[in-house]
């Protein structure tokens, strides 16, 4: 891999965080205006990816990959290993993140949408109580 990938991880990983941050404080405008960074910062990503796999494919394209790269990747001293875990991990919690968000506006919309309970009118009296239906002429009905 390249040494670009490590800023291009690490960019991802502080546009994740400010984003689960505004997220769990329910600042959903913050979030939302992080959405073109994030968007951008992993397509950037994706491409040094892309640009280091390319690299290595030119330099030694008749070399498969051995099980030497494959103990190398596993090992501890794995540069990109630690980035990864870290990525890993705020984007599982970005999704629940989001899920939970999702849910809340949804729950907002049915509340703000839904015609309320018919209820018992209630009456209120010329002297501003609760006066009971049959018993005499309520100044205001409310139907709320």
């Amino acid at each position: 891999m390249s040494a670009s990938i490590i800023p291009a991880m690490q960019r991802l990983i502080a546009i994740l965080e400010a984003e689960n941050s505004a997220l769990e404080e329910a600042r959903i405008p913050e979030a939302l205006a992080l959405l073109a960074d994030k968007q951008d910062a992993a397509r950037t990503l994706e491409q040094e990816v892309s640009a280091a796999n390319d690299r290595k494919e030119s330099l030694c394209p008749c070399c498969p990959d051995d099980d030497e790269d494959e103990e190398r990747v596993a090992s501890p001293a794995f540069p990109y290993r630690e980035l990864l875990e870290q990525m890993t991990e705020l984007g599982n919690r970005n999704g629940e993140l989001l899920q939970r968000a999702i849910t809340a506006q949804k729950r907002v919309i049915e509340l703000l949408t839904s015609t309320p309970a018919t209820a018992v009118p209630q009456n209120y009296g010329n002297q501003g109580g609760y006066a009971p239906v049959t018993d005499r002429q309520a100044l205001f009905v409310s139907k709320a």
